[in-house]
């Protein structure tokens, strides 16, 4: 049995095509589409480090939705399209936000994600209690 949350507070660029928190009952596991540097209104801002930081702020928000904590995510995948930048300018914005509970983690240059003006681009896995797990 899965859990699909929309989070009411997290953008939504195609509407229906995912689902951006999926609760797997035999866990209970978590999985997070992958997070986007959107702006509930649907703005994006252009520098990377400022992409990166609405990312783990939308990613924050995921987890909030379910009752979880940024401790619980066991496993993130970081797609990057500027990867110098990336190293220079955001690396510790994302890494730096798990504190001293870092979960596993690919980071990945590609030459392209969905919208060209997207930048960075994170989707991850969570295990969380059953007794914080929002119902």
């Amino acid at each position: 049995m899965h859990r699909r949350v929309q989070p009411p507070d997290v953008f939504e660029p195609v509407k229906g095509l995912y689902t951006q928190v999926v609760a797997v009952a035999e866990g209970p596991r978590y999985e997070i589409a992958g997070t986007l540097p959107y702006h509930l209104d649907g703005s994006l801002d252009e520098p990377l480090a400022v992409q990166a930081q609405v990312v783990m702020d939308n990613l924050e928000r995921s987890l909030a939705s379910v009752g979880l904590r940024r401790s619980d995510i066991v496993r993130i995948q970081v797609y990057t399209t500027r990867m110098d930048e990336f190293l220079g300018t955001a690396l510790d914005t994302v890494f730096g936000w798990f504190g001293e509970d870092r979960p596993a983690s690919t980071l990945v240059e590609v030459s392209r994600l969905a919208n060209p003006r997207v930048l960075v681009e994170i989707d991850a896995s969570a295990v969380g209690s059953p007794v914080r797990a929002a119902e």
